[in-house]
């Protein structure tokens, strides 16, 4: 709001030059020799015919803040509306100049059309001039703002960083620490733990690793391995998980971190109702110069009433991360299987590095 009223003023310093110009222009003889005309009347020519534009200024200021115009016909839009408000003034400008003129001298006839003709080129020049300075300033107004919010991102996201480089340290040094701990004990009975700890610090390591977008199915594999490590050693003989895949698949480049929260989520849901078992498989082969990823579980299955994106955020974040990646080029399939249970089936381009 402040802006604008600033614009508003600007436009009437701007408008009083003129006036100005003309006040001491008028105050000598003509160049016919005539002597000058009243003050008063020159100051009220000026005036209606330059203060108009410090009231019409605050109306394109706002048109132009209103306009985010991004494809061509929205662009043509706010073409249209600025035309409409220059002929509209025009018109009223023309009109109001001629009726006063013919108010401070009676013996001049109205000739509305004339006016409104003799002040539609100054007008349009002028009208083009503001409004492309508005819409100067508004560019550099919103790119101040997008300056100002990529700022305080890059802030947040270097505290973030920090907050990355802190917990991890923290983290690494206890498990190590508890790793020494349950070494130094020499007791039989602490070699499951340990080696859960042991394959979560390895994982951790994988995880928070930087890593390109995708990454050979190799280090995929070996994750799922460590993963599947740590919940054997939590839910012993109620989980049971294959992993079968072929010796060449391993070489296609895969997106990274996206075969984990599959086998969560067959986890999470796959549960038998029958004997409380957790059986899951996870199967990778090679086809056609496709790479075929078949995630499944002995669980219910998906309910037909509810949609694929309800199933598990896990589901619904690795299918909008392979559109990202490969648009149309893949298919990510979920289907209730007839003896229980729901397969997941994700077909990828075969890519090597």
């Amino acid at each position: 709001m402040r802006s604008r009223y600033r614009y508003a003023l600007l436009t009437f310093l701007i408008a009083s030059v003129p006036v100005a110009l003309t006040l001491l222009a008028s105050r000598g003889p003509d160049e016919r020799g005539y002597p000058p005309e009243p003050l008063r009347d020159v100051a009220i020519w000026a005036v209606a015919e330059w203060y108009p534009w410090a009231i019409l200024a605050p109306f394109i200021d706002r048109l132009v803040r209103r306009s985010r115009p991004k494809t061509r016909s929205e662009r043509a839009a706010v073409l249209v509306r600025h035309a409409a408000l220059a002929v509209t003034f025009m018109v009223l400008h023309g009109v109001g100049t001629d009726v006063l003129s013919s108010v401070m001298k009676p013996e001049r006839p109205l000739n509305l059309w004339r006016s409104v003709r003799s002040e539609f080129l100054p007008d349009a020049i002028l009208y083009t001039a503001i409004f492309v300075g508005f819409t100067i300033a508004e560019s550099r107004r919103r790119q101040t703002e997008v300056a100002e919010r990529l700022r305080a991102e890059v802030a947040e996201a270097r505290l973030d960083a920090l907050r990355q480089q802190l917990n991890p340290h923290f983290l690494f040094n206890t498990l190590n620490h508890i790793v020494s701990e349950l070494r130094s004990l020499r007791d039989d009975s602490v070699k499951p733990a340990l080696g859960m700890l042991l394959a979560l610090s390895d994982l951790l390591r994988d995880v928070l690793r930087e890593r390109a977008q995708l990454i050979p199915l190799r280090d995929e594999v070996r994750m799922v391995e460590r993963y599947l490590e740590i919940e054997r050693a939590r839910f012993g003989d109620r989980l049971q998980a294959e992993v079968t895949f072929e010796p060449k698949a391993l070489d296609a480049l895969v997106p990274s971190l996206f075969l984990q929260p599959l086998l969560e989520n067959a986890m999470r849901h796959g549960v038998s109702a029958a004997d409380g078992r957790c059986r899951l498989g996870l199967t990778v082969r090679t086809r056609d110069g496709r790479v075929q990823i078949e995630v499944r579980d002995a669980g219910p299955g998906m309910d037909p009433a509810t949609t694929p994106s309800a199933h598990g955020v896990g589901l619904r974040n690795t299918a909008e991360r392979l559109t990202y990646l490969y648009g149309n080029d893949h298919s990510f399939d979920l289907k209730t299987l007839d003896g229980g249970g729901l397969l997941v089936a994700i077909d990828l381009p075969f890519r090597q590095s």
